[in-house]
C-alpha cells in the first residue's frame, strides 16, 4: 500500500479527528446512559477498528478503520477516567489516577519495541490485528470487574451541541491539517475553518439558551477549579507537545546524532511516569493538589529551558537527557493532581462530561502540534515520528533501508518534503 506524505498525516489525523471532536459527546453520553455501558461499547468498537485496519485492501478502508478507531478511543477515555474516580473514595483518588498513569506509560514503552519487533519479521498489518486478543481481554475484564452505574435516565440528551461540537472541532481540526500541508490558504481550507468557528459560536450559544440541560452545563464553568483546570492541561500539554516535537528534530537535523539514539530518546520519560505517578497520589494526600500541579508545571518550564543549550555539539547525556528528565518528572507529578482535580471538582452526575471537556482540551492541543511533526528526516533517508497521546507518547523509528513495515521509496527525503511511502506487506 503506496502512501504519499499527504496520505500518511491523514492517517494519523484520521483517528485523532474523531478523538478530539467526540470526547465531549463521550463523556455526556456516559453521564446519561452510564459509564460503564459507554466505556465498553468504546473498547468493542476498538476492536471493530482493529479489525477493519488490519484487513484493509485500500486506502479508503484504512481511513475508515482509522476513523473507527478514533471514535472508540473517544469513547473510552473520558468514561474510563470516570469509572475510576467513580470507584474511589476521594481520599484514595489521587493514588488510583497515579497506578492508571504509571499502567498508561509502561504500555506506552512495551507497545512501540513490541511493534517494531513484529515490523522487522512480518507485516505491518500483524501490528494491529495482535491488538484483539487484548480488546478481548480488556472487555472481559471491564465487564467483570468494573461496578455497574447506574445512568441518569432523566437527564435531555443534548442532539444540537453534540452535532455542533463534533461539526466545529472537527472542521477545524481538518482545516488546521489542510493548512499546513504545503497547499497553502485555498477554498477547501477557508470552508473547513468557517465552518469549523461558526459550529463552535453556535455551540456556545446553544449551551446558554438550554443551561442546565445543556451538554456543556454552565454550572460546569461556575467552577474555578473546572476552569483552572482546563487552561492548566492546555498551558502544560501545550508545551509537552511542542517538546516532543522539538527534541527529536534538533538530535538529528542539528546535533546529528544518531536516529536510533532519537528513537529511543524519550524511554526516561516513560520509565519516570511508570516510577513518581503513585507517589503524586501520596503527594497530593499529604499536601493538596496545588503544590504537586505547581511543582509539576514548574519543573516542565524548567525542562524547556534547558532544552535551549541544545546545539550543534550537544550530546545525549549532557545536553538532551537533563531536559527530557525534567520534563519526566514534571508530567510525572502533574498528571495524577490534574485529573483528580477534574473528577472531584464536579458532581458526580457530571464527571463523564468534565472528564470529556479536560480530555477534548489536551487532544485539541495535540492536533494543533500534529502537522508539525509530521515528517522529521536525516540526511540518511531515516526519519523519526512522535505521536503524542496526553498522558503518554507513542514512538516510531522509521528507516528506510532497516525496516520492513515502512520506508522511503526513492531517493533520500529532504525535510518536510520526503519522497514517496510504501507500507509494506500483503
Amino acid at each position: 500500500m503506496r502512501l504519499s506524505p499527504l496520505d500518511l498525516q491523514w492517517v494519523m489525523n484520521a483517528e485523532l479527528l474523531p478523538l478530539a471532536a467526540l470526547t465531549l459527546v463521550a463523556g455526556a453520553l456516559g453521564d446519561r446512559f452510564g459509564q460503564k455501558r459507554i466505556f465498553l461499547a468504546g473498547i468493542a468498537l476498538f476492536g471493530v477498528s482493529t479489525t477493519v485496519i488490519g484487513f484493509a485492501p485500500s486506502f479508503a478502508a484504512l481511513m475508515v478503520g482509522r476513523f473507527l478507531q478514533g471514535l472508540g478511543e473517544a469513547l473510552i477515555l473520558p468514561n474510563g477516567l470516570s469509572v475510576l474516580g467513580q470507584a474511589f473514595p476521594a481520599d484514595k483518588k489521587a493514588r488510583a489516577v497515579g497506578i492508571w498513569s504509571a499502567a498508561a506509560a509502561v504500555a506506552s514503552g512495551v507497545a512501540p519495541a513490541v511493534a517494531g519487533a513484529i515490523l522487522d519479521h512480518g507485516s505491518w498489518r500483524t501490528t494491529f490485528l495482535m491488538l484483539l486478543p487484548v480488546v478481548a481481554g480488556a472487555l472481559a475484564v471491564a465487564t467483570a470487574w468494573v461496578p455497574k452505574d447506574s445512568p441518569t435516565s432523566h437527564a435531555r440528551i443534548d442532539v444540537g451541541g453534540a452535532v455542533f461540537s463534533i461539526v466545529g472541532l472537527g472542521g477545524l481540526g481538518a482545516g488546521l491539517t489542510s493548512l499546513t500541508n504545503g497547499s497553502g490558504l485555498n477554498l477547501w481550507v477557508l470552508v473547513t475553518l468557517i465552518v469549523g468557528l461558526g459550529c463552535l459560536a453556535c455551540l456556545i450559544v446553544t449551551e446558554r439558551r438550554l443551561g442546565d440541560n445543556a451538554m456543556l452545563p454552565r454550572s460546569l464553568f461556575a467552577s474555578r477549579s473546572v476552569v483552572g483546570a482546563n487552561l492548566f492541561t492546555a498551558l502544560l500539554y501545550g508545551a509537552f507537545t511542542v517538546m516532543l516535537t522539538l527534541i527529536p528534530f534538533v538530535m538529528i537535523r542539528g546535533a546529528h546524532l544518531p536516529t536510533l539514539v532519537a528513537g529511543l530518546a524519550f524511554i526516561p520519560l516513560q520509565v519516570l511516569i511508570t516510577v513518581v505517578s503513585p507517589l503524586a497520589g501520596m503527594l497530593c494526600r499529604g499536601f493538596g493538589r496545588r503544590l504537586p500541579l505547581f511543582a509539576g508545571g514548574a519543573v516542565v518550564a524548567l525542562g524547556c529551558t534547558m532544552a535551549l543549550r541544545v546545539g550543534p555539539n550537544a550530546t545525549y547525556w549532557a545536553d538532551i537527557f537533563p531536559s527530557i528528565l525534567l520534563l519526566a518528572l514534571g508530567m510525572s507529578l502533574a498528571i495524577a493532581p490534574l485529573t483528580t482535580l477534574v473528577l472531584t471538582s464536579v458532581e458526580p452526575d457530571r464527571a463523564g462530561t468534565a472528564s470529556g471537556v479536560n480530555s477534548a482540551v489536551a487532544r485539541r492541543v495535540a492536533l494543533r502540534h500534529r502537522p508539525a511533526r509530521r515528517r522529521l528526516a536525516s540526511g540518511r533517508s531515516s526519519a523519526v515520528l512522535w505521536f503524542p497521546y496526553g498522558d503518554d507518547c507513542r514512538r516510531g523509528c522509521l528507516r528506510s533501508r532497516h525496516a520492513r513495515g515502512v520506508h522511503y521509496r526513492a531517493g533520500a527525503p529532504r525535510l518536510l518534503h520526503p519522497a514517496r511511502l510504501t507500507l509494506r506487506g500483503p
